[in-house]
């Protein structure tokens, strides 16, 4: 199994690879917590250098992959380092008026986060993943078509995240972990943390994805994002009403209508940055059986 554990801090069809992996082949992705590192005590506030935030471990090169293919990640596990921290930020997020600088450093032991008198379970979760897109570049910190800073707390053990392929080799990258996070995230964090994930990719050829697909053990999620809530509903019923129609072969009604009885919505991370790609949502509707899979 490879590890990899150079990152960068933009998504780019530039970006030279730091590793090569084959479809069906397992990875394992060694990452820096959002932060780079630079918060580890709680006299540390969210004052640091932002060049250097949202590190994502990669890219890796996907030998065989070309513009219009799909990308399945299939994470197999995601662990996490024994403390992570919550930090407010100046002027983000809708509670900030309210709020002041601080810092929490949160233990986590035995598989649960303490913060003050309070425990839960850790479902550990990839905020930063994706491919490059065809032109440009994209900062880690940002989401965009091919993915990028979503923050959807469903990329965990389990998942699998479909990625459009819009450059040769993909040129996969992820990184962000959050031992848990909630819906919004709302003060702009969750509990950052340093961690590993093993994944195992794998090539669909010739699939045509607009915006990354969540595929869970129950259900399939379109993320998407936009400089308003609106904008990012908006296209995550678009691309999710493309992909139902065209794998039920029902009509572009029939369809709508379906999905006003049976569907999924709910913020990733709901706390507008602008020119970061925005607020960032997921659109989902259930697995049904003996239906065809959206995404094959």
């Amino acid at each position: 199994m490879q590890e990899i554990s150079k990152w960068s801090y933009v998504f780019s069809k530039d970006s030279a690879p730091v590793a090569h992996a084959k479809s069906g082949e397992i990875l394992k992705f060694i990452m820096e917590d959002c932060n780079g590192g630079q918060i580890q005590t709680e006299d540390q506030l969210s004052n640091i250098d932002w060049e250097k935030t949202n590190p994502a471990t990669g890219p890796v090169y996907i030998d065989g992959a070309e513009p219009g293919d799909a990308l399945a990640v299939d994470i197999l596990d995601v662990t996490v380092a024994d403390h992570g921290v919550a930090c407010t930020i100046d002027n983000l997020g809708p509670l900030w008026p309210v709020c002041e600088l601080r810092t929490r450093r949160i233990e986590i032991r035995d598989d649960y986060a303490y913060f003050r008198d309070i425990k839960w379970p850790i479902d550990p979760m990839i905020g930063v993943i994706g491919t490059a897109p065809s032109e440009g570049s994209t900062p880690t910190g940002s989401a965009f078509e091919g993915g990028g800073n979503m923050d959807s707390r469903l990329i965990k053990k389990g998942a699998t995240v479909w990625l459009p392929v819009r450059v040769p080799g993909a040129l996969l990258a992820m990184g962000d972990i959050h031992a848990t996070m909630a819906d919004g995230e709302v003060i702009g964090t969750g509990i950052e943390i340093a961690g590993e994930a093993i994944v195992r990719v794998r090539l669909l050829k010739n699939f045509k994805l607009n915006w990354p697909v969540t595929e869970t053990a129950d259900a399939w999620y379109v993320n998407t994002c936009g400089d308003t809530c609106d904008l990012a509903i908006e296209r995550g019923y678009k691309e999710m009403h493309r992909l139902l129609a065209q794998a039920y072969g029902w009509d572009s009604t029939d369809t709508a209508i379906y999905m006003s009885l049976q569907g999924y919505l709910a913020s990733n991370q709901a706390c507008l940055v602008p020119g970061s790609g925005g607020d960032t949502f997921r659109v989902g509707t259930p697995k049904v059986a003996n239906k065809p899979r959206l995404i094959d």
